[in-house]
Formats: C-alpha cells, sequence, structure tokens
C-alpha cells in the first residue's frame, strides 16, 4: 500500500506522534534484485543493493533532514532472512515526512537516478557484480551525471553531502 493511502486511511495529517517506518523495497521497482535462497552470496548483495538504491534515491530528492534516516529493515521467509530499504522519521518531524513523500513513488530503474546497477542477473549461474561498495556505485554515478546530464550538477551535490554511514547500514 502507498505511503499516502497508509497516511489517509490511518487519518493521518503528516505529524506523527511517535516515530514511524516507511518500506522502500530492496532496489528499484522495474529492477531484478538479489533472491533469497537463489542469489549465491545473498546477503552481501542484498545488502549491497540496498545502499546503493538509497544513494540513488539521495541523487533525486537529497539527503534525509535531521529526524530521519534510511535503515535496513529485517524480513523473515521460509528461504531465511532477507532486508528492504525503509526509512525511519522521528516523532514530531515535518521535514522527515515531506521527505518521505518525495520519495515514495521510488524509482523504476537505476539509471533514473544516474546510476548504473550495481549487480546484474543474467540468467546464469553467477551475478555479475559492476560495483562491489556502495562508495563505488557513487564515484561512477557522479562520472555519469557530468553535463549534459539533466539535473546533473544538483544530484552531484546530493551524493556529494551523503554518507552512507548517516543510516543504519
Amino acid at each position: 500500500m502507498p505511503l499516502r493511502t497508509r497516511w489517509i486511511a490511518a487519518g493521518l495529517s503528516g505529524v506523527f506522534a511517535m516515530d514511524a517506518c516507511f518500506e522502500i523495497g530492496p532496489c528499484p521497482y522495474e529492477e531484478d534484485p538479489a533472491q533469497l535462497g537463489r542469489t549465491p552470496g545473498f546477503a552481501r548483495l542484498n545488502a549491497l543493493e540496498i545502499k546503493c538504491y538509497a544513494a540513488a534515491l539521495v541523487a533525486v530528492h537529497g539527503v534525509p533532514p535531521l529526524g530521519a534516516r534510511f535503515f535496513r529493515r529485517d524480513h523473515s521467509h521460509d528461504f531465511g532472512r532477507y532486508q528492504t530499504l525503509a526509512l525511519r522519521v522521528r516523532a514530531g518531524c515535518e521535514g522527515g515526512v515531506a521527505y518521505a513523500r518525495r520519495i515514495e513513488p521510488g524509482l523504476a530503474r537505476w539509471y533514473h537516478a544516474g546510476f548504473t546497477a550495481p549487480v546484474t542477473y543474467d540468467g546464469g549461474p553467477r551475478p555479475t557484480i559492476h560495483h562491489a561498495t556502495v562508495e563505488a556505485a557513487i564515484a561512477s554515478a557522479i562520472m555519469i551525471m557530468r553535463p549534459p546530464y539533466p539535473d546533473g550538477p544538483e544530484r552531484i551535490g546530493h551524493l556529494r553531502a551523503y554518507d552512507p554511514a548517516m543510516g543504519s547500514f
């Protein structure tokens, strides 16, 4: 259920009396993520994709305001544990709620944020790792977003202001 729908259904005006957690997903919604029980090295690749997705959202929407932060949310499944990207907003943080609304649509593809996929799954037995760290993915995105990339300077500024260690990764 999209954030907006959850807010309306709960009768929320946009400022919460307690901390709120908003589920975002493991990667852009039209991309293939690591598959639990199928992808070799799943836990490492799942964590890498989540960190890169947070950075891609920052490139487009800026750094989360004080009182909001990205984190990896744990989930249990029959095949084991997996994680998704989520945003925690502190109670009373209006800027965090506004940020959550901006990122609500997510990204469809990595390239919508100027990123290349950190990992691709071409149907073979092993995934292809293009960026082994979030820092490498950010460096690549900064190279891609140089002029004449639309909104490149602004997005590069967002990424240079972002410290992936700010989230609970």
